[in-house]
């Protein structure tokens, strides 16, 4: 699913008239006959409603149906009761409205369905892919359409912040990898009055943490249930079971609809792993209920490794840096096999972890109203996790404000891997790889200093919940680029968890009850405590994959050597290719020195995958830059 989205506005059929046209493309118009929505969808992803002068429009996936959101839009008194729809429409999907020459666009709460917008021609247009705002933007330009210089061309200095690890702090993360094109902020939505003009208004602030885990379990299985069910309307459909109580869950309540549920389980090197054993329990349990399908073991000798380098130019996200870079070519391979067994969409239970496992700052939240209360959480955690007494007293006590911890972030980014976040940081802190060149380094310390002297406001004034929703939106950045990778095969990647709804109620939890007493995730396990077997609830935490990493770097290893023979991040200026190849050529024994390397091959992989675009600043060839002095870019 791509689109774009217009204003009323006579600038707009010059606009809409750069675009390339397919028999495929399709478009909804504005009331005055202008383009209005301009893209190409699937007919079930979009839901259309007209009300007289007002129109609403979903685009994406969900159980409403026209009839149901015209009752809704008739019980509209303005676009600001938009707000209350959320509630009414389970699903994950793009909202659009307009009325008297008044328009309302937003995307989900989490980045899987993030809406990005550019100014072209004095009036800004959106779109849900930022690389098609880069295209329009360079078709203006050449038309004699005005806009700011080098719209739409490759931003530098955006991808010099796609090095961290494990990524950029919030207000980074809303720059894309073109000028000039920016990322809507979560939790806002884009609004154009009569007259064209163009503002950002926030929608959306987290719940209360106040409910309490009996009434927050039922409230979890209630809205996680409807998400799942907004997907199940299909013959076939896929789902993960990887043996986790995320995935689980999702696999259970999609076995209660009438469809026919095919789930995929990767089989592990490391013979300790015992994710197969759990998930070849919960298959057997789900055949005694679900309607049809069939339970796939995928093993390993039949799949690419992690760090299969991208065969094709599709095996990349355009829209950027792919974040799930090292399992892209499994997760292709996956989505073949699902597509021959007749399946068109993905369930993954991407989020469960971000929103129900141990977070720390839910203490540090707690500390704030009660402090006995949360020391006493604190005693039963530590059983839990590996913190020492002084780390403890920072979760309970330390923390500054967002700007403040923004700008000391610029002095704590230094090159190399951090093993854990600092205890009382609003997000986890990233770090430049050790092989960033010193002026990339340099220039995403200005860019964060940059940021805080803005003063941006959090997600909400509680870490815990600024924290967590945070995570939600990185989660769902991960599904929107695996998402890219799978809809090229016919199959849609999804993940209920990160629905609007889901979400907010995982907000709303009492924070005390966030903490497990005895491992897991107390919150999903009450509220799926019938569903899922047993045994699965409890289940504590599972091994890291550090066999794969370390099988699919040796096989890998010639392949990924080689990039930095004509590294496309070297002739920008970024990376230093001669403190990278050691570590791409030696043995790692320590899997968290690993870690900074996946942001820098995604953005290596992205930069060899972009179409060339001479009269808009390319990326320019490694040979571009072999007349430079001897040491320059060291």
């Amino acid at each position: 699913m791509d689109f774009l989205v217009f204003p009323d506005h006579p600038v707009t059929d010059r606009l809409a008239a750069c675009l390339p046209r397919t028999r495929a493309t399709r478009t909804v118009p504005h009331l005055s006959g202008r383009p209005w929505i301009v893209g190409h969808w699937r007919r079930e992803e979009l839901v259309t409603a007209r009300v007289g002068p007002r129109c609403a429009v979903l685009l994406g996936t969900t159980s409403a149906t026209t009839d149901a959101l015209t009752r809704l839009l008739r019980h509209l008194r303005d676009l600001d009761d938009l707000t209350g729809l959320r509630h009414e429409l389970p699903g994950s999907f793009f909202l659009l409205a307009c009325t008297g020459g008044e328009i309302r666009a937003r995307g989900s709460l989490s980045a899987v369905r993030r809406l990005h917008r550019t100014d072209l021609g004095g009036r800004t247009v959106l779109g849900n892919r930022p690389q098609d705002l880069a295209a329009l933007a360079r078709a203006a330009a050449d038309a004699g359409l005005s806009c700011a210089p080098r719209t739409g061309a490759l931003d530098e200095e955006a991808l010099a912040t796609r090095l961290l690890a494990p990524g950029a702090p919030l207000p980074l993360a809303l720059r894309t990898p073109w000028h000039a094109v920016h990322a809507v902020p979560p939790g806002h939505c884009a609004a154009h009055d009569p007259a064209g003009q163009y503002r950002e208004v926030r929608w959306w602030h987290p719940p209360q943490p106040e409910v309490p885990l009996p009434d927050a379990a039922e409230a979890v299985r209630e809205v996680l249930g409807a998400a799942v069910h907004a997907r199940t309307r299909r013959a076939t459909l896929s789902a993960d079971l990887s043996g986790g109580l995320d995935s689980t869950s999702v696999c259970f309540l999609a076995a209660r609809d009438t469809t026919e549920l095919v789930t995929t389980a990767w089989e592990g090197r490391d013979p300790a792993d015992d994710d197969p054993l759990w998930s070849a329990h919960s298959a057997y349990r789900l055949s005694r209920v679900r309607h049809g399908g069939r339970h796939l073991a995928l093993p390993y000798t039949d799949a690419p490794t992690w760090y299969t380098p991208p065969a094709e130019p599709d095996h990349t996200d355009p829209a950027g840096p792919l974040v799930a870079v090292r399992e892209a070519a499994r997760l292709v391979h996956q989505a073949r096999l699902v597509a021959k067994f007749g399946s068109r969409m993905h369930l993954a239970g991407v989020g469960g972890d971000e929103l129900f496992a141990l977070r720390p700052m839910a203490l540090n939240s707690l500390a704030r109203g009660d402090l006995r209360a949360a020391a006493r959480l604190a005693r039963r955690a530590r059983r839990l996790a590996p913190w020492t007494l002084p780390v403890t007293v920072r979760i309970l006590l330390g923390g500054r404000s967002y700007p403040r911890w923004l700008a000391a972030g610029a002095d704590r980014i230094v090159p190399g891997a951090r093993r854990r976040p600092g205890p009382a940081d609003w997000e986890e802190l990233p770090a430049m790889p050790p092989w960033a060149h010193p002026d990339a380094l340099a220039t995403v310390r200005r860019l964060l200093r940059e940021a805080a002297a803005t003063a941006p406001a959090p997600l909400d004034p509680l870490r815990a919940q600024h924290e967590l929703a945070a995570a939600a939106v990185r989660a769902g950045e991960r599904v929107r680029g695996i998402d890219a990778l799978t809809s090229v095969h016919g199959v849609a990647y999804e993940a209920p968890f990160l629905d609007d709804a889901v979400i907010e109620a995982a907000l709303a939890v009492r924070l005390a009850d966030r903490v497990p007493g005895g491992g897991g995730k107390p919150v999903l396990a009450a509220a799926m405590r019938g569903t899922v077997p047993g045994p699965v609830l409890g289940r504590g935490g599972r091994r890291a994959h550090s066999a794969e990493l370390h099988a699919g770097l040796r096989r890998n290893r010639r392949a990924l050597a080689a990039l930095c023979e004509d590294s496309r991040l070297a002739a920008l200026g970024l990376i230093r290719p001669d403190v990278l190849r050691p570590v791409l050529t030696s043995l790692q024994p320590d899997t968290g020195a690993l870690r900074p390397l996946d942001p820098t091959l995604a953005a290596e992989f992205w930069l060899r995958a972009l179409p060339a675009h001479p009269a808009h600043d390319a990326v320019p060839a490694p040979a571009a830059r072999a007349s430079a002095p001897a040491g320059e870019g060291d």
